[in-house]
């Protein structure tokens, strides 16, 4: 006898879920690194990048590629991403409750990650990510996601529960991998 489809794929998933470590990682990060988005369900931004753009004023836009300049300069400091010159910074959108995220010499609360492992949702393989966790002192969670600007996608966070929706924008979660050169 057969077994049935649906007890071979949930026997199939199990054998190829990666084995996940115990060990905590350190939130430092301090060889350069880029950050690829993964979400298999949306292809248009599937294993893009995480991108800069000047936006003027210091401040530079994160924005998934090809828009924006690529880096892979980007390092983990007590959980908060850096680049070598500005720390990242976040501004409210109140259409949809979502966060803008940002790069800003500015001191205003910055937005802190646990660096997580994960399996990679192609390969199956370990990946290191990184889980949002506070903004500033304040221990919130939710989720880290892109929606559509100008033809482009840029960063979002949203608190988890969150149930506004913007239909002319709407907003996508992600996870952000750590990827060393």
């Amino acid at each position: 006898m057969t077994p049935p489809t649906s007890f071979i794929l949930i026997f199939a998933a199990c054998i190829l879920a990666c084995d996940i470590p115990t060990s905590p990682l350190s939130n430092n990060i301090t060889e350069g690194f880029a950050l690829q988005i993964q979400n298999a369900s949306f292809p248009d931004i599937h294993n893009h990048f995480l991108n800069i753009w000047d936006w003027g004023g210091g401040d530079q836009h994160l924005f998934v590629s090809p828009a924006g300049n690529s880096t892979n300069e980007l390092t983990l400091v007590d959980g908060v991403i850096t680049l070598p010159w500005d720390p990242p910074r976040r501004a409210y959108e109140v259409k949809d409750n979502t966060t803008k995220m940002f790069m800003t010499e500015r001191g205003d609360p910055r937005a802190i990650y646990d660096v997580v492992y994960g399996c990679n949702p192609d390969t199956d393989a370990l990946q290191t990510e990184l889980s949002f966790k506070s903004r500033g002192g304040i221990e919130i969670g939710g989720n880290i996601g892109v929606r559509p600007f100008n033809g482009m996608y840029d960063f979002r966070w949203t608190p988890a529960g969150n149930t506004a929706y913007d239909e002319d924008r709407p907003w996508t979660r992600v996870t952000l991998v750590v990827v060393h050169s």
